[in-house]
């Protein structure tokens, strides 16, 4: 099922300001084209930024979770020229799982920026979030940038902090995993990943509808590898071609994401990455944990920095953020978009 829908006591009004009219995405005229021009001109002096098409954009807003109420515009007519995009899941943090709100995607075209519209849409994000019973808004960004100091100042917190770790592909090193069927195997790597992942803040436990979407439905068509033994799978990565562009280079490298297995270390770490398709590696881990080291001994390099931030809703989140921490999952798709 979709995310939550809000209640038309829950809908946020649509209103004018500055001539700008503001609503939901409900009334975005050809809303996947203009999403797709909207982030590519806004990303594109971001480092690590991806280009997006119209196949990629189609189906990050059916990502399940994704409310189309609850996701907000500033149009110029009928020109979409800011956003802010949610996903409502829900996700390990604080101990205990919260309902999130996880905001994929703020971006303003920059001929209209410094109009007030970015704070403006999110605090009528925060208002549909919280109508909808949500705990916690979270999302990434980069600490160096501007936008850090903008979610600062919206009350957003540092949770936690990650590097996008870039580098060559070790030589293939003897393992049993193979390419596998996603959609044949799901079953059988869900129940690895959500254990493996079980204690990992930031994680949302990857149902069928999840796991459908993101490793069978996506346009980039990603390459899942498996080691499995007669209980099931033991190991596991996921490589998807993403284009980046850092120190205003472009490459494409292949993303390495939702990594696991029953017995993980640093060689067992090495040797599933060594099966990524192409010869640039990269991947996005939280420094305190264990796989960033391991990244770092296979010669990966911190090329560009990504923290998550939240901002609780309620007292009951702020206590449960207070007293428990842990190392946290990245999502590919909310930082990379793959």
């Amino acid at each position: 099922m979709r995310g939550r829908s809000l209640s038309l006591a829950g809908a946020i009004e649509e209103r004018m300001t500055m001539g700008y009219v503001l609503t939901d995405f409900t009334e975005v005229p050809d809303l996947v084209a203009q999403v797709t021009k909207l982030d590519n001109s806004a990303f594109a002096e971001y480092e690590g930024a991806m280009a997006f098409d119209e196949a990629v954009s189609g189906w990050y807003l059916q990502r399940p979770g994704t409310d189309l109420q609850m996701c907000q515009a500033a149009l110029d007519g009928s020109t979409l020229v800011s956003q802010v995009i949610v996903c409502a899941q829900p996700l390990q943090l604080g101990g205990r799982t919260m309902r999130c709100g996880i905001i994929d995607s703020v971006a303003t075209d920059p001929r209209h920026r410094k109009q007030g519209l970015a704070r403006q849409l999110m605090e009528r994000a925060h208002e549909a979030m919280q109508a909808a019973g949500l705990d916690v808004a979270v999302l990434y960004t980069n600490p160096f940038d501007h936008p850090y100091r903008f979610y600062g100042r919206l009350g957003y917190v540092e949770r936690a902090r990650a590097s996008m770790m870039i580098g060559a592909r070790t030589s293939p090193s003897e393992c049993g995993a193979q390419v596998v069927d996603a959609s044949e195997e799901a079953d059988s790597l869900r129940a690895l990943l959500n254990g493996y992942y079980g204690s990992y803040e930031g994680f949302s436990p990857l149902s069928e509808e999840i796991w459908r979407w993101h490793k069978v439905a996506s346009p980039v068509k990603p390459t899942v590898v498996a080691e499995t033994s007669g209980s099931g799978a033991v190991s596991t990565a996921t490589f998807a071609d993403a284009p980046v562009r850092i120190e205003g280079h472009d490459y494409t490298v292949s993303m390495a994401y939702d990594i696991a297995a029953t017995v993980m270390n640093a060689d067992a770490y090495e040797s599933l990455l060594s099966l990524a398709p192409r010869d640039m590696l990269g991947l996005i881990v939280d420094e305190r944990s264990p796989e960033y080291g391991w990244a770092e001994s296979m010669g990966l390099e911190p090329r560009v920095a990504e923290v998550s931030m939240v901002l609780p809703f309620s007292s009951e989140a702020c206590a449960a953020l207070e007293e428990h921490s842990a190392p946290w999952y990245v999502m590919m798709e909310s930082v990379v978009g793959v």
